[in-house]
């Protein structure tokens, strides 16, 4: 069964330009999110709250991880947009993963400055044992994606729990739609009677008036 580590930021200072939430929680709903669709598809998954990337990547080897995830939203200059992903090389198991998640998280995306980018610089990118592939999911100084994210926070989490699926050659489980309602009956008593002899006067009345009935000992 394939181990994924998802790493949610926990930058709590790095404010949303609309919603006056951070990053730190946005990008923790989103990892909840993906969990649970991927453990509805069959896949183990740790979330890492640690403090520090250090012990994020420390954790998410003694977890065993086959995939390192870290899940962040990105800012610039608040005109910017799109989603931006990032891996250790050109050709390795990273870089698929980048491909596969990319390719279920980009469409969904309202930005357009979006690709896939090598970047070995990056701490959880160079010193996690598994391959990674690093999401930046938008930019939250751009009012107008920030709204999107804090909108579509399930939508993404989704989305990049499809594309692990994909890369892993799982099939995706999508959640349970609510089943509607039955229809209901409601039943209406119309009385309780010692003498057999009234109960029968009394659905006699009832047939007269319209009404099915029967009766009932008990």
């Amino acid at each position: 069964m394939a181990k994924v580590y998802l790493s949610p930021s926990n930058q709590t200072d790095n404010r949303y330009a609309y919603g006056g939430t951070t990053e730190a929680v946005q990008c923790g709903k989103i990892a909840d999110a993906c969990r649970i669709a991927l453990e509805r598809s069959g896949v183990t998954v740790k979330v890492g709250h640690m403090p520090s990337m250090q012990d994020k990547c420390k954790e998410s080897n003694a977890f065993g991880a086959d995939l390192h995830v870290p899940i962040h939203t990105n800012a610039f200059n608040g005109q910017v947009s799109g989603t931006r992903m990032f891996c250790f090389n050109s050709s390795g198991e990273g870089m698929k993963a980048c491909k596969a998640i990319f390719a279920r998280l980009a469409p969904i995306t309202p930005g357009t400055s979006e690709n896939i980018r090598v970047d070995a610089s990056l701490y959880e990118v160079r010193v996690p044992s598994a391959p990674t592939a690093y999401i930046e999911c938008e930019f939250h100084d751009n009012a107008e994606t920030a709204k999107w994210i804090v909108e579509h926070t399930a939508d993404i989490g989704e989305a990049i729990a499809r594309g692990i699926c994909d890369y892993f050659g799982v099939t995706f489980k999508a959640p349970e739609q609510p089943k509607p309602a039955a229809d209901k009956l409601y039943r209406v008593q119309v009385g309780a009677f010692a003498s057999r002899a009234n109960a029968e006067k009394m659905l006699a009345k009832l047939k007269a008036a319209g009404f099915d009935g029967y009766i009932r000992e008990g």
